[in-house]
């Protein structure tokens, strides 16, 4: 049985990266007043959502999402700043950020035991993320996601948290999910 879904699954993630490399994208726009706008590139069937849960500091937040939830990506955007004060965050600063935010928000449930960071790099984006893999997931749950991808991003003077959530570490999902995250751009106000 165990097998059997291992199959589905893989079958349909192959699908979802077939439909997402014969797809053109569209522009889903996030307006962030004087720093600009965000532009997120995604493929046509895939949804934005505003979702702003009251973080203390009240950055914008949004959400992409691939068709049945495959791949979400939620993002805290704000521009060279935290709670109102400037601040440019560099990429040390960034490695030390989500690295600290991994260790305490996703190590108690991760496969790995140590964080390991990447670079997150495109034409027009800057930033770092890290992988983790929750020990706790069960292949029958709906919109269980076993796989987070937390990371940060610079663009332009766009600032952002990213968390990403996929079905595989490195397979598809995540695939499809890092081209949107490295087609970021920033259109200047």
């Amino acid at each position: 049985m165990r097998q059997l879904l291992f199959i589905v699954a893989l079958v349909g993630a192959f699908s979802f990266t077939r439909a997402t490399e014969a797809q053109t994208l569209k522009t889903n726009l996030v307006n962030l007043g004087s720093a600009g706008t965000l532009e997120i590139p995604t493929p046509l069937d895939w949804t934005l959502a505003h979702t702003n849960v009251g973080v203390p500091d009240h950055p914008i937040q949004v959400e992409v999402h691939a068709p049945s939830n495959s791949v979400v990506i939620r993002f805290d955007l704000r521009w060279d700043g935290f709670g109102g004060h400037p601040v440019r965050i560099n990429p040390p600063d960034m490695n030390r950020m989500v690295s600290n935010n991994i260790v305490a928000q996703f190590m108690p449930l991760a496969v790995e035991k140590i964080v390991t960071l990447e670079k997150l790099s495109g034409p027009n984006v800057t930033g770092v993320f890290g992988r983790i893999t929750d020990a706790n997931w069960t292949p029958v749950l709906k919109n269980n996601y076993p796989n987070i991808t937390d990371g940060m991003f610079r663009c332009g003077n766009i600032v952002g948290n990213f968390d990403m959530l996929t079905y595989g570490k490195d397979g598809p999902g995540f695939k499809a999910g890092l081209k949107v995250l490295e087609a970021l751009r920033r259109q200047p106000q």
